[in-house]
């Protein structure tokens, strides 16, 4: 499935740290923002690492997950790139 996560982390090191994190589950299509998919048990491995990041009474972390059907409905404006599922053949 694929997921939406942001962030709003206001000390530097920590927010490096978040984004260390998300760049092994998604990629980055804003500052803030990453998408990704990813299954179940991944996205709950990268909740665990980002909730021992940061701190709940300055920061958040959100994690959205986009349903195939809402998936289709996202419109982007200005430069972006949609972020596809690829699909490997092993030969």
């Amino acid at each position: 499935m694929k997921y939406v996560i942001s962030f709003d982390i206001t000390d530097d090191r920590k927010r490096y740290r978040a984004v260390k994190i998300l760049l092994e589950y998604g990629y980055r299509v804003q500052k803030s923002v990453f998408e990704g998919f990813i299954n179940k048990e991944r996205v709950q491995e990268c909740r665990k690492k980002l909730v021992s990041v940061i701190d709940p009474k300055t920061d958040s972390v959100r994690i959205y997950p986009l349903c195939g059907d809402c998936e289709a409905k996202v419109a982007i404006e200005g430069c972006g790139k949609t972020v596809e599922e690829t699909a490997y053949i092993i030969i």
